[in-house]
């Protein structure tokens, strides 16, 4: 149960309303994340504006993202994130195999070495980002720019503040049936 209740639209005022009309209409509804978020007005346009910056200005493909972010979101425990992000993976192109393999662990033979690449960084990001192995960093730097290097961890450590956030507040999935 949410230990925090989301900020419904029509409580909401100001610039806060207009966010959280214009997340409806991009998603078709108001994800409880950056519902609850807006409890706190100050953090909602900041956040999502990261979010816009990190995910959909990135020159990293939607698919890798979701790679990220599947496997982050896999090793915090956040049954949230993995929900939503295994619907926005399907739309990015990953597998069913894929995306269950991603839920397990147990990775599928069908990632190829970049996306074993995205898992493992993923994984010793939010494992412990102070000790990447050398060789690992330099098969992410093989496949990946300076820039893209920064977006990937940043796309890492946003997916863990989301995680640990909705985790922390034990956010609940969206009850798409009653809206």
């Amino acid at each position: 149960m949410s230990k925090i209740s989301i900020l419904e639209n029509k409580n909401s005022t100001g610039e806060t309303k207009t966010i959280l009309m214009e997340l409806e209409k991009s998603f078709g509804f108001i994800p409880n994340l950056f519902s609850t978020i807006a409890q706190y007005p100050a953090a909602l346009k900041p956040i999502l504006d990261l979010y816009q910056a990190v995910t959909a200005e990135s020159s990293i493909s939607r698919k890798l993202q979701e790679v990220a972010n599947l496997e982050t979101s896999r090793i915090n425990g956040c049954n949230y994130c993995i929900y939503h992000h295994s619907e926005m993976g399907k739309m990015a192109g990953l597998s069913s195999a894929q995306i269950d393999s991603l839920k397990t662990g147990i990775i599928d033979t069908s990632f190829n070495n970049k996306e074993k690449t995205v898992i493992e960084y993923s994984t010793a990001v939010t494992k412990d980002a102070e000790n990447i192995p050398e060789e690992l960093y330099n098969r992410v730097k093989s496949f990946f720019t300076n820039s893209e290097i920064v977006n990937l961890t940043l796309i890492i450590g946003l997916m863990n503040l989301f995680n640990k956030f909705s985790g922390a507040l034990g956010i609940e999935l969206e009850n798409l049936n009653s809206k």
